[in-house]
C-alpha cells in the first residue's frame, strides 16, 4: 500500500515494510529529480521508524549521540549493538528481495552485497552467507557520523538511510569496512603518537590496530578461500 505523506503511514499504524517502502518511493524519486517530502526525517519520525523496526522505546536514534548509539567495544572501535544491527540488516535484506532496493555497482547489479554480513550458515540470492555480523555493527557505527556527528547532517541518523550508505560502499567493495578499520587504527594511532598522549592510550590503540589487521587478513583469506573452491 502507498501512502501519501509519512504521517499517514504512522496514523494507519503501517507495518515496518510499509514505512521503509514509504521511504524507498521518497529516494527513488529524488534520483529521478523529483520534488520530495523529507517528513520522514524529522527526530519524531526517526523515532517511530526506530520503534517499528524493533528497537527499544527509549532507543531514538535521531536523540542520541555517536556513542549512546554506538558504545566502543572490548576491540576498540564503537559499534551498534548486535540486534539493533541485525533488524537494520534484515530490513535492507527484506528491502533487496522486494526489489525496492537495487544496489549496483555502475550496471551491474549487487544483490548479494549483504552475504558477508547475514547470519551463516545460510544463502540469500543463491549464494552463501558469512556470518560476519560484528563488521556490520561497525559499518553502522561509522556511517553514523554522517547524521548529527560532525555538523554535516545528511541522514539525522536514520536506520535505513545509514545501513543505505552502509550499501553504497560495500557494493564497491565487501571487505570495504575490514580495510577501513585498519586505515582509521592507524590514523589514530599516529595522531596519539604525534599529541604524545598517555602511553596506555598508545598501547590501547596499536592493540586494536592489531586486531584490525588480523580480521582483515582472515576477512581476505576466506575471499580468497572461496574464489578458489
Amino acid at each position: 500500500m502507498k501512502y501519501r505523506s509519512y504521517k499517514e503511514a504512522i496514523e494507519k499504524r503501517a507495518r515496518t515494510d510499509g514505512l521503509m517502502q514509504y521511504v524507498f518511493q521518497q529516494m527513488a524519486a529524488f534520483n529521478d529529480g523529483k520534488e520530495i517530502d523529507l517528513d520522514f526525517l524529522s527526530r519524531s519520525d526517526v523515532g517511530a521508524f526506530c520503534q517499528a523496526l524493533g528497537f527499544d522505546a527509549d532507543r531514538n536514534w535521531a536523540r542520541l549521540t555517536l556513542d549512546q548509539i554506538a558504545p566502543p567495544d572490548k576491540l576498540g572501535p564503537n559499534v551498534v549493538p548486535a540486534k539493533e544491527s541485525a533488524l537494520v540488516l534484515h530490513a535492507l535484506k527484506v528491502a533487496i528481495q522486494k526489489e525496492w532496493l537495487l544496489p549496483r555497482e555502475g550496471r551491474e547489479p549487487q544483490l548479494d552485497v549483504l552475504n558477508d554480513f547475514l547470519p551463516a550458515p545460510g544463502r540469500f540470492q543463491k549464494k552463501k552467507t558469512l556470518g560476519h555480523g560484528w563488521e556490520f555493527q561497525y559499518a553502522l557505527a561509522v556511517e553514523l557520523e554522517h547524521g548529527r556527528t560532525r555538523g554535516a547532517n545528511v541522514s539525522n541518523n536514520h536506520p535505513l538511510l545509514t545501513g543505505m550508505v552502509v550499501l553504497a560502499h560495500l557494493a564497491e567493495d565487501r571487505l570495504y569496512y575490514a580495510r577501513l578499520w585498519v586505515m582509521e587504527s592507524e590514523g589514530e594511532l599516529f595522531n596519539l603518537q604525534l599529541e604524545k598522549a598517555k602511553p596506555t592510550e598508545i598501547f590501547d590503540k596499536m592493540e586494536e590496530l592489531g586486531h584490525a589487521r588480523e580480521h582483515l587478513q582472515a576477512r581476505m583469506a576466506e575471499k580468497l578461500a572461496i574464489a578458489r573452491a
